[in-house]
């Protein structure tokens, strides 16, 4: 019987073929049916030759289906070496046969993959080594199997899609003669950012919205809150991104394509509220000044308790500071009726009192981390009073004075500090969260007629989503929280006294009915719950008090009115939800001799 040389190429050395998946080697079953004209042969002996590790050469043997005292074929012993190799354990098997006495001998000559003694990666860059270390953990120390390093393999390229680096993989994997394993590995770094689809904004504007940079590992959760601020610049109906190859091909082009909206706009409006009571107005709108995502904007608005002409500027992110810092630049003219000097004792000719504002100021704001934010600003303002010919007034009908200075007129100069935190879900409509608010204003005399004073002013309102009952609507019902206090320091106008009562403090009282004083405390309790969209509904308490304040107001305009200082108000109210905010109307009762039944309305919810 002749014997002849039964080999299989193997990979390089150095290198590691990983065709096998991981696959484990099927128990030998018995010898197949050879084919049609194929040369049997008669097996006398197996040996394998290469190694000395019993756990290899078991390894072997389990893996290959010939067996000594049966025949075998050529194409019987290729897929024994087909099988070896699939263990994973290998880099090279050959399987020699040669002639004795007995039969053939069949030798499998292996070259077993080496000890694993350290990984290294190449063009990694945010792959956390703990990630790296874990995956190969229980292979460190022990020969390096082909199937155990497609499955670290595939763990590594997990962590990256879990943490949403979704173009990242393993492009290479390489092992040296001393144990060393090298992965290659292309994480799809971003070569560039480009916009499309822009005419009118310029690209920084987009740009600088991104927190994504080139160099910058693509991530897709980085990406999509990245669109998302790109989109709340509300400069854009539509954000999108796409990804071109870059010249390096292990590396993307980010585009990010945008459709722009109209920025400009027309508009005039009507309404009724419980503060201004019948209005009208025009406002004239940028919001997109050269394409710079600056808004300038001109609100005329007439009405009977109320007359406002308003000239606004807003930057919302100087370019030149990296930390987003916005400023706004702000001119008008406001005249209203007083809610401190009502209750039908006005002007000596029995005009109701109109306090005339006429200022302007800057104020800066920016992020200073997590939910808060800061804001500074300066204002230059003089106010006077005024009847209905626009003639000014120093007292009012009882003879009290109204303003604080002797000429009829006050100037303020003033510099505010503002705090805010805010956790809420939605500013419009929130269902959880909370909000805090801190401010200090300091006015100086450095004008004529101007007052030496400190407004100290504090609130906090918290939401809590509840299920007290079943609803038409998936609109979630909420618990609604909200408490406010303020005082005065050093000189007080009497028209700038706190006013509490109305629609926006204590509901069931005329606007300033309850009180007015140096200082004031409110709380309110809601109840929030959807009837049906876009329909809800609110039960709610009330409470303000002038904390015994009122007679330190000059005149005691609120003693002389009959205004109890302090006032309880219940009620109930409907909400209608609309694209300006939700439509407010509440029905109240306020508890004592000045509360009565009253229906407040507005836009927006009163906290």
């Amino acid at each position: 019987m002749r014997s002849a040389a039964w080999a299989q190429s193997a990979p390089p050395p150095g290198t590691l073929d990983l065709r096998t998946n991981g696959d484990t080697p099927a128990q030998p079953s018995p010898t197949p049916t050879p084919a049609a004209g194929e040369p049997e042969v008669l097996v006398a002996e197996v040996v394998v030759e290469g190694t000395d590790d019993p756990e290899l050469i078991e390894q072997v043997y389990k893996a290959i289906r010939t067996r000594a005292g049966e025949v075998s074929t050529r194409s019987q012993l290729r897929e024994d070496i087909n099988a070896v190799f699939a263990t994973g354990f290998f880099a090279d098997v050959r399987a020699v046969p040669s002639d004795t006495p007995l039969g053939v001998r069949v030798t499998f000559e292996v070259k077993p993959n080496p000890i694993l003694k350290a990984v290294r990666t190449e063009g990694a860059k945010v792959l956390d080594p703990e990630v790296l270390k874990k995956a190969f953990a229980d292979q460190e120390g022990r020969v390096l199997n082909f199937g155990e390093l497609q499955a670290a393999v595939a763990e590594i390229e997990q962590w990256y899609a879990d943490k949403g680096y979704v173009l990242a993989k393993v492009t290479d994997v390489r092992s040296s003669e001393d144990g060393t394993l090298t992965l290659e590995i292309a994480e799809g770094e971003i070569e560039d950012i480009r916009v499309q689809g822009n005419t009118r904004t310029r690209d920084f504007i987009i740009t600088r919205e991104l927190k994504t940079k080139p160099g910058d590992v693509f991530n897709r959760n980085q990406i999509q809150k990245d669109l998302q601020a790109v989109f709340d610049l509300n400069l854009f109906q539509d954000v999108n991104v796409g990804l071109n190859p870059g010249q390096d091909p292990n590396k993307v082009v980010v585009v990010v394509n945008v459709e722009e909206r109209r920025t400009g706009t027309l508009s005039g409006t009507i309404g009724v509220s419980s503060a201004t009571g019948v209005f009208a107005g025009l406002n004239v709108s940028e919001e997109n000044l050269g394409g710079n995502n600056q808004s300038a904007s001109f609100n005329v608005q007439v009405g009977t308790n109320e007359t406002l002409f308003d000239l606004n500027f807003t930057d919302p992110r100087i370019a030149t500071l990296e930390i987003p810092t916005s400023y706004n630049v702000n001119i008008a003219n406001q005249q209203s009726s007083s809610f401190v000097f009502n209750e039908g004792l006005t002007l000596p000719n029995g005009d109701p009192v109109r306090i005339n504002r006429l200022g302007g100021g800057v104020t800066f704001s920016r992020p200073i981390g997590g939910n808060w934010r800061a804001s500074l600003g300066t204002r230059v303002q003089f106010v006077e009073a005024r009847n209905s010919n626009g003639e000014q007034e120093r007292f009012d009908v009882l003879g009290n004075p109204i303003t604080f200075s002797a000429s009829g007129q006050d100037s303020y100069t003033t510099l505010r500090f503002g705090l805010v935190h805010d956790s809420r879900d939605n500013p419009n409509s929130p269902s959880q969260g909370s909000v805090f608010r801190l401010s200090t204003e300091q006015s100086v005399r450095l004008l004529e007629n101007g007052l030496n004073a400190n407004r100290l002013e504090t609130s906090y309102s918290q939401f809590i989503p509840v299920k007290l009952f079943e609803t038409r609507s998936e609109r979630p019902q909420v618990l609604a929280f909200d408490v406010r206090a303020g005082t005065t320091i050093g000189d007080l106008a009497p028209y700038d006294a706190f006013p509490i009562g109305g629609g926006s403090s204590v509901r069931g009282f005329f606007e300033g009915g309850v009180g007015s004083g140096r200082s004031f405390a409110t709380a309110t309790a809601e109840l929030r719950f959807p009837l049906f969209d876009p329909v809800g509904a609110v039960v709610f308490a009330d409470y303000g008090t002038d904390l015994g304040s009122g007679a330190a107001v000059i005149g005691n305009p609120a003693a002389v009115r009959n205004k109890p200082g302090s006032g309880l108000g219940l009620g109930a109210g409907i909400r209608i939800q609309s694209p300006l905010g939700p439509l407010r109307i509440d029905y109240a009762i306020g508890q004592g001799e000045a509360g009565r039944p009253q229906l407040h309305f507005g836009i927006g919810e009163k906290f």
